[in-house]
């Protein structure tokens, strides 16, 4: 387990008092806060990098499909879907 590190980020005003407001409201403190919202955002911001990646990955191997291919399977499952 990797032990806790304090960090350091200036952030203006209005959102000072959004953390602050926060924290109040949860009981928690602006460290945990602050924390939490970090986690979120860099688990959706590393998935996306890595899905981009793995796109890339796919085009340089040749695992492409035309767009109009694309856009006929779409219609074509959602024109059944909806039956």
């Amino acid at each position: 387990m990797h032990k806790d590190v304090t960090i350091t980020a200036r952030i203006d005003g209005a959102l000072s008092d959004r953390l602050v407001q926060l924290s109040t409201l949860q009981g928690r403190s602006k460290s945990w806060v602050v924390g939490r919202a970090l986690k979120s955002y860099l688990d959706a911001e590393l998935a996306f990098a890595e899905a981009v990646e793995e796109g890339r990955a796919d085009m340089q191997a040749g695992r492409t499909s035309a767009h109009d291919d694309v856009a006929k399977r779409f219609k074509k499952r959602f024109k059944t879907a909806g039956k």
